[in-house]
């Protein structure tokens, strides 16, 4: 009988609780020191960026951050027929629009610089690769996560405080008109310690990815902004106070920037004065947008109230609404209602 075969009948033999003593022991990678043969398969930026647009892996490990992407204005970004519709009558579209509607990944041609238009795969918009990955396929993320055989991960300063990473797009001095973030920075928000996220990526619980187990704060992947009625809502307040004949309507931009925040938008604050019997004596729509040359009407800076006065007789009655205009031709049936008061 050979060496061999009498082992392996004493194994079998042997109770089960001494074979897993007896048994090799397997350590994790994080286990293993630097002169293991173990090396993590990473993959390159290529092959990352190949799996995102025909495989859609970045859904298979985040389907949560995955659904929330595909339905933001951030995807939509270069599809939008707002977009295009507006950015069809720029001359030099190339350099000052989509640049930043269909982006190479700003980790690789600079944070706060502006971005580089992708030569292809424009119809993703501002997509995953966008925002978190570099040039040799490590995806950047706020928090430290699992050891993953797919990509590295590097945890970033930059995507924790995310205000310098979003001016890449949202703070260029040579587009002024989406220029958000230059009256964010002095504004009451930034002053309290918030950032972009604070408003725009609202925070959540959960999972980093299906291969964890923890449950973190992490952000929504929403940018929750001009197309939502709740975020609108919570942007402005409106106050009437009356004094004699005369009363003030105060409005204050609740905004960490300019409102409206671009240069199409346009808020209307509409003011009807009733008399006793309920008729309205007069009607005023007082327009305020970036378009607008006069101070009293352009756009108001984040924590301004501004002041509109009207002369009132003791009968008179006083209303007053804030509403939102999407793009010039939005017609007035779809203006959004911001805030409203009345006296």
């Amino acid at each position: 009988m050979t060496s061999a075969l009498i082992i392996r009948i004493a194994l079998i033999c042997l109770p089960l609780p001494l074979i897993m003593f007896c048994a090799p022991q397997f350590i994790g990678a994080d286990e293993m020191g630097d002169e293991s043969i173990f090396e993590p398969s990473y993959l390159s930026y290529a092959d990352i960026y190949r799996d995102f647009t025909q495989k859609k892996m970045c859904k298979r490990c985040h389907p949560a951050i995955w659904r929330e992407w595909e339905r933001s204005m951030h995807a939509k970004a270069w599809e939008d027929p707002i977009y295009q519709e507006a950015a069809s009558q720029v001359e030099d579209r190339e350099k000052r629009c989509d640049p930043c509607h269909a982006p190479e990944p700003i980790l690789i041609t600079g944070i706060g610089k502006m971005p580089k238009l992708r030569a292809a795969d424009r119809k993703y918009g501002v997509s995953c690769i966008v925002c978190h990955i570099d040039a040799h396929g490590a995806m950047h993320g706020p928090h430290k996560s699992a050891n993953p055989m797919y990509h590295a991960n590097v945890t970033s300063e930059a995507h924790a405080k995310p205000t310098e990473l979003c001016a890449t797009c949202h703070g260029q001095p040579s587009v002024p008109e989406h220029n958000q973030v230059a009256s964010f920075r002095n504004s009451p928000a930034a002053e309290k310690g918030l950032n972009c996220a604070s408003c725009h990526m609202p925070a959540v619980k959960r999972q980093l990815s299906v291969h964890t187990y923890e449950t973190v704060t992490v952000r929504r992947h929403t940018w929750m902004g001009s197309r939502s009625v709740s975020k609108l809502k919570s942007a402005a307040n409106l106050k009437i106070v009356r004094a004699e004949d005369k009363a003030t309507i105060r409005l204050t931009n609740k905004a960490g920037h300019l409102l409206p925040g671009e240069a199409l938008r346009a808020i209307i604050l509409d003011v009807k004065i009733y008399d006793a019997n309920g008729t309205v004596n007069r009607h005023e729509q007082v327009f305020i947008s970036a378009a607008s040359e006069k101070p009293e009407t352009n756009r108001i800076s984040p924590g301004e109230t501004r002041e509109f006065m009207y002369t009132l007789s003791d009968t008179e009655k006083v209303e007053a609404k804030l509403r939102y205009r999407l793009i010039p031709t939005t017609p007035e049936t779809e203006w959004i209602t911001m805030a409203e008061a009345s006296q």
